[in-house]
């Protein structure tokens, strides 16, 4: 075999890693001028509730992600949607506000994870729960537009979700938003 036909598939990898390192940030866009003040000059961390906007890869991808609500426990929609023995379902509400000049497009569950108190994180579980509907696995949004529901996932019974972490483009965006769970 020749050496470049080696090289070219290393090449590739290479280039296709070697991308801008993702942020992750934990400051909610706006804050009240009375915690404004009494946490002047330290950094508070967004909980349920903030608001934190998010870069994609393309030129103009702007959208304002809100943890609107948390269910550390919710009942899957029907008899078929039920966690695994050992499982428990656990949801988080989103609302998600494109705030950019392009069209969003996108799976919001493959950016979405929750992380435990033993540092553990979990991925989307495609179900839904009682609480309400699901944000969908495939949600397009114009400029301007809003959309909101529930991302849910299939944790340990015992596990304690103490974040929620959030990543446009599928989780390849290079910014990344992390929310307190505590309510």
């Amino acid at each position: 075999m020749k050496k470049t036909h080696l090289l070219l598939p290393a090449l590739l990898t290479l280039g296709l890693t070697a991308c801008a390192p993702t942020e992750v940030t934990s400051s909610p866009d706006d804050k009240p001028a009375k915690a404004q003040k009494a946490q002047k000059a330290q950094e508070t961390e967004a909980k349920v509730g903030d608001t934190i906007t998010l870069k994609g890869n393309d030129e103009g991808m702007k959208v304002a992600v809100t943890v609107l609500k948390v269910a550390q426990k919710a009942k899957g929609k029907d008899e078929f949607s039920q966690p695994e023995q050992g499982q428990r379902f656990a949801a988080v509400q989103i609302r998600l506000k494109n705030v950019g000049t392009i069209a969003y497009d996108d799976s919001p569950g493959n950016g979405a994870k929750v992380v435990d108190a033993q540092d553990q994180q979990y991925e989307n579980y495609l179900g839904d729960v009682a609480l309400g509907p699901s944000i969908g696995s495939s949600v397009k949004l114009a400029p301007g537009s809003t959309r909101k529901g529930y991302l849910v996932f299939s944790v340990p019974k015992k596990a304690r979700l103490t974040k929620f972490q959030f990543t446009l483009d599928s989780g390849f965006a290079p910014q990344s938003g992390e929310w307190l769970l505590k309510q």
